[in-house]
């Protein structure tokens, strides 16, 4: 009975797959981020006078269902609201125009503001947004000055020790800074009664700013070309920068600081590529469409799955994955000069950007390739060249540890300065070169990487991961690179995960993790069971050979016949601890069908 039930749910999330693929191959589902990208959309569109009154009624209308009854915005299901997420969405709101301050709703978030400090207490990133639209004083990255650029590679800390994702965020910041331009328009609202106490210039950081604003004028100028360049030379095709977002919208304010009109080619590009990011049928702007990512991850599956009539479906996916390898050197050539590019980026735009897991998630779905293609085998060298010193692997470029950047007072900086190695890139890179390369732990590449993870496992027996929430998300990563790598469950590591997951799971059988553990640093579990976690730590016991009645309460959970909104559209994704989250509609598709299906093998072997 259970044979047919498991073999009925796994049909039912194939079908439910295959209406996401395209005609191209390319499997498209919505990449869900924090209210930031909705927020500035609608003030760009306001500021550059665009005749977009239909996308921008969508996305007003989206944020205000959003909205508590209590007034605030929140950033997941058990947040108690957020400070930086309510301002957000009040300033773009009647920066619209299409909301009034006396409205009801409205009137609860500004006395929500109110009541938690004010717009000085908000994030870094909400705050240099408020900067740029002239509601905050720069210099609010006082400590980071433009002449930051100018150091060079070779000393113990410069701009490049950043991670390639905050360099392209902070080349057009620091710009904007220097310049310190802010823009004002007929829409801007007023935001004085919100001003609780104006913290955002310390004397300290403004004698630095003074100080730093007496170099010889040439000097000035040569950093301000610098970041403008870097900034320039990293525009992909479609007119975004590096294919986010976020980076793009400090890029149209950079343009506008260096005297660029408003109607310019290149903002207008921009532009029109962010609004081809929209996800339309939710009204929401994706930071990064995930089309690489999920177009490896479901050819993946499905050909695991092993379904007769899916074999076309993997072909067109697969043909889409070889074409969109890249074939370009990007900033990770910087430090690996004499390694070919191999690598794929997380979406369909991003072109020079490569990053380590989405590479090995096309080469594992591109594995029948890899006895007859070069490129295949360049993708794997490319993986290997990556790996960091201390043997683990990081999202980017090898590394970039930014170890003096870490503790600067700018929120995230920790986690997104660097681009340290991580539990869920090491784990999920180890399990790759072993199960898909046929590397075994003799490896050097792969002695050095499992010692990383057994040193970095944490006390409880979990692993913290990266891009995932966050302790089952790592644990699973470096459960199944053991395996792969050969090591038996006896072996302590691999046992103390095991008895870890065992020990969180929920009483309906699932697993469920708060966003809230991966700024605490520590497991904070959720009050009920999400299906990727679920499948997470199923898909782990799996390959653990765990058959046991925890294993099986895990599949009974997923063979569910639905699960409850909250269940659904709790984000399990990672981006920027405390502040972006990521609910990827795939994940109740790729992650149950994959756990599934091990199951279902693990059954037959035994």
């Amino acid at each position: 009975m259970k044979k047919k039930k498991i073999e009925q749910k796994m049909k039912e999330l194939t079908r439910e797959a295959l209406k996401h693929q395209q005609g191209n191959g390319a499997f498209r589902f919505c990449f869900e981020n924090s209210l930031l990208t909705d927020a500035m959309m609608i003030v760009l569109i306001r500021m550059l006078d665009l005749p977009e009154k239909t996308l921008l009624n969508a996305l007003v209308q989206r944020l205000l269902s959003k909205q508590s009854k209590e007034g605030y915005w929140k950033l997941y299901e058990d947040d108690q609201g957020d400070l930086s997420a309510t301002v957000q969405a009040y300033y773009s709101l009647l920066y619209s125009g299409e909301i009034t301050p006396e409205k009801i709703e409205m009137k609860k978030a500004k006395h929500y503001i109110q009541k938690w400090g004010g717009i000085e207490r908000v994030d870094s990133m909400t705050a240099i947004f408020l900067a740029l639209n002239g509601h905050l004083k720069w210099p609010r990255l006082g400590h980071i000055p433009l002449l930051f650029l100018l150091i060079p590679q070779a000393s113990p800390i410069s701009f490049y020790d950043l991670s390639s994702y905050a360099r392209a965020h902070f080349a057009p910041i620091l710009l904007c800074q220097d310049l310190r331009y802010s823009i004002t328009t007929k829409w801007t609202p007023d935001l004085t009664d919100l001003l609780m106490k104006d913290r955002s210039i310390t004397s300290s950081i403004e004698q630095a700013w003074n100080a730093v604003s007496q170099f010889p004028s040439n000097i000035l100028y040569t950093a301000r070309k610098q970041a403008e360049q870097y900034m320039l030379q990293r525009v992909e095709e479609d007119g975004t920068l590096l294919n986010y977002a976020t980076a793009t919208f400090f890029m149209i304010y950079a343009m506008l600081a260096l005297g660029y009109e408003k109607n310019a080619p290149a903002i207008l590009r921009a532009f029109h590529a962010l609004k081809g990011m929209v996800w339309y049928s939710e009204s929401h702007l994706q930071n990064s469409p995930s089309t690489i990512w999920d177009t490896a991850l479901l050819s993946l599956t499905l050909q695991e799955a092993d379904l007769a009539h899916t074999a076309p479906a993997t072909w067109l996916a697969n043909h889409y994955l070889v074409n969109h390898q890249q074939t370009k050197y990007g900033d990770w050539s910087i430090t690996k000069r004499g390694i070919a590019p191999g690598g794929w980026g997380f979406s369909e735009g991003n072109t020079i950007h490569p990053d380590i897991d989405d590479t090995t998630a096309a080469l594992r779905a591109l594995k029948d390739m890899k006895n007859e293609s070069k490129r295949w085998q360049q993708g794997v060298s490319w993986v290997l060249a990556m790996q960091n010193q201390d043997g683990g692997w990081p999202s980017f470029e090898p590394d970039r540890e930014g170890l003096l950047l870490k503790d600067l007072p700018i929120d995230g900086a920790s986690s997104s300065f660097p681009d340290d190695s991580s539990a869920d890139l090491t784990g999920r890179t180890i399990e790759f070169l072993c199960n898909y390369a046929e590397l075994n732990r003799e490896h050097p590449s792969i002695r050095r990487g499992v010692n990383w993870l057994i040193q970095n496992q944490e006390r409880d027996g979990s692993w913290r991961g990266r891009w995932g929430i966050c302790y089952i998300y790592g644990t699973w990563a470096a459960l199944t690179a053991l395996k792969a790598a050969g090591y038996s469950s006896d072996f302590l590591p691999v046992h103390k995960g095991i008895q870890f997951l065992k020990k969180i799971q929920r009483e309906d059988g699932g697993w469920g993790e708060s966003c809230r553990s991966d700024r605490q640093k520590k497991y904070v579990p959720l009050h009920f069971s999400t299906p990727s976690q679920t499948a997470w730590a199923v898909d782990a016991l799996c390959i653990c050979k765990e058959t046991g009645e925890s294993l099986n309460r895990g599949v009974d959970y997923l063979l569910k016949e639905s699960f409850d909104i909250e269940e659904r559209t709790y984000p399990t994704g990672a981006a920027l601890p405390g502040s972006f989250y990521i609910r990827y509609h795939s994940y109740d598709v790729i992650w149950p069908l994959l756990a599934l299906t091990h199951y279902k093998k693990l059954q037959i072997n035994l």
